[in-house]
């Protein structure tokens, strides 16, 4: 095991550092000297230091939170935080509400001018790079030389790695333009490990980390290779006093243009953007049926309608766009992810993606004998098969009854004219089976959730809040 506590030293006052949104009122509470700050994580970049708080709670849950202060501007920021298992392996990530996917920083009001003085008090030098090679592919190979440290037959040293253009780094489609990894290596017996590696943005803030547990499991992903290891034997024998040199100072480019190779591989999915899904087509013959479905009778009369659906699930914010071919295009926000479908009439789903997801799925068989118009006593069915980029193929199915017409304005005052309510009862393949009423807006041509049910639950009327139509 390496000996590193005098390389901690004098890090005694991040113990004092404050931890903001630590626990909701309902949340566990932190154990007996539960915060501690990992000295492996602080780097500053320019005016601006970075660092991870591990927190341990008294019922075993563990999270690191990432922060950022721009010591210039006086202004603090979470960056993300990590759910960890009893392994101390990272289980979830958050990027404020963004689950797995990569947000802007969240500014943190609760990091009072104190505060953020004593962290950029730290005694963390800036990184100074030195350039070890010339640039390869678009990276530069770099070495942090005021991170240099020998104590004993243990060298502490951070390896940095420019790249030219921005790039975003899976799993999380976090921008990245400076990587920086941490090396404890003994010059003795010439091993070694990294225990910190990190991703930077332009700003020179955290966007992606793997350290403790997590670097260790992967462990093989930063052998030392023998370039490496020259490199290291080095530094072990730099004198004391002694700035190392190569190949000269290296400064990073700003402004650095978005790479047309690595870039995002997540959709946009903000207000419904149709440009991702529309890179899946639908094979000709599921298009045709499709079509022949909606027209004429189910031809959406609307250009746009927004609601709020609220039940005893939750609520979920939606958007439906009526496009020129007559499909809907709705999308689903739930705060932590979004989910958006290319639709039949807001009922028979076509194409599914998520905003986490890097692919979608695709209706790819259809039997069904519904048929528009729709009339009080009609039954209808469906059997779907729907195929996603892993060419997995799941089946579901849908029984439907119109069973009575009724107000649409009693489900929303923005809504006109009759509905007909329509019972289902949907199975899909590996999930519970689930049943609904939708009520079908004469008026508008498309369908609106009026109740649900999952499994054996009891049934949770669904109410429409904030509605608004654009015709």
């Amino acid at each position: 095991m390496y000996r590193v506590r005098s390389l901690l030293r004098p890090l005694f006052i991040l113990s004092l550092l404050p931890v903001s949104s630590v626990q909701a009122a309902d949340a566990p509470t932190l154990a007996k000297s539960g915060i501690s700050i990992n000295p492996f994580s602080i780097t500053r970049i320019h005016d601006r230091m970075n660092y991870m708080v591990s927190l341990n709670f008294d019922n075993g849950k563990a999270t690191q939170q990432w922060y950022s202060v721009d010591c210039k501007q006086g202004k603090a920021q979470l960056l993300y935080k990590d759910l960890l298992n009893e392994q101390g392996l990272s289980q979830a990530r958050y990027y404020g509400k963004s689950y797995l996917r990569y947000a802007p920083a969240q500014d943190d009001a609760q990091m009072t001018p104190e505060d953020i003085h004593k962290v950029c008090q730290l005694p963390a030098k800036e990184a100074r790079w030195e350039k070890l090679s010339a640039t390869s592919s678009g990276i530069t190979n770099l070495v942090d030389v005021n991170s240099i440290q020998r104590t004993g037959d243990i060298l502490s040293v951070r390896m940095g790695y420019d790249f030219a253009d921005i790039i975003w780094e899976p799993p999380y489609d976090a921008p990245l333009e400076l990587k920086i990894e941490h090396y404890l290596y003994n010059c003795k017996t010439l091993q070694g490990a990294a225990i910190a590696a990190m991703n930077f943005d332009s700003e020179g803030r955290v966007t992606d980390s793997l350290i403790t547990a997590d670097i260790v499991r992967r462990k093989s992903s930063f052998a030392i290779n023998p370039q490496m290891a020259k490199h290291f034997e080095q530094l072990c024998q730099l004198p004391a006093g002694k700035t190392f040199t190569a190949e000269g100072h290296f400064v990073p480019a700003t402004h650095k243009q978005a790479s047309k190779v690595l870039g995002p591989t997540m959709p946009d999915l903000s207000n419904n953007n149709p440009q991702f899904l529309n890179k899946y087509p639908l094979s000709a013959a599921i298009e045709t049926q499709a079509q022949s479905l909606i027209k004429p009778w189910a031809l959406p009369r609307f250009k746009q309608i927004r609601y709020t659906e609220v039940s005893s699930l939750g609520k979920v914010k939606v958007q439906l766009d009526a496009q020129p071919d007559g499909y809907v295009r709705k999308l689903e926000d739930y705060g932590i992810w979004t989910v958006q479908r290319l639709t039949l009439a807001n009922q028979l789903q076509l194409k599914f993606t998520m905003s986490i997801s890097s692919g979608a799925s695709l209706l790819s068989k259809l039997q069904t004998d519904l048929r528009f118009p729709l009339a009080v006593g009609q039954r209808y069915q469906a059997q779907v098969d729907s195929i996603d980029g892993d060419k997995n193929v799941k089946t579901s199915s849908l029984r439907c009854e119109v069973t009575r017409e009724g107000d649409a304005q009693s489900i929303a005052a923005e809504f006109s004219g009759k509905y007909l309510l329509v019972e289902c009862h949907e199975a899909n393949e590996g999930q519970s089976d689930s049943s609904g009423k939708l009520a079908w807006l004469q008026d508008l041509k498309v369908f609106v959730p009026v109740a649900q049910q999952v499994g054996d639950k009891p049934e949770s009327l669904v109410k429409l809040e904030d509605v608004s139509v654009t015709r």
